[in-house]
């Protein structure tokens, strides 16, 4: 799970970063608004990898 979820944020994180450039967000809630989501991402791809396991 850590390794989905880590990086899941990292991906997050770097496309909320970029959407500074493109759509002109602040930087801080746009990082933030990116790992939230690339938290929940990976928490979703942990969830179908453990449900497939079964």
């Amino acid at each position: 799970m850590q390794e989905a979820v880590f990086r899941g944020v990292l991906i997050g994180g770097a496309l909320g970063i970029m959407a500074t450039y493109v759509l002109g967000m602040e930087p801080a809630r746009a990082f933030f608004l990116g790992v939230v989501c690339g938290l929940l991402a990976g928490a979703t791809r942990y969830a179908i990898a453990r449900r497939r396991k079964k």
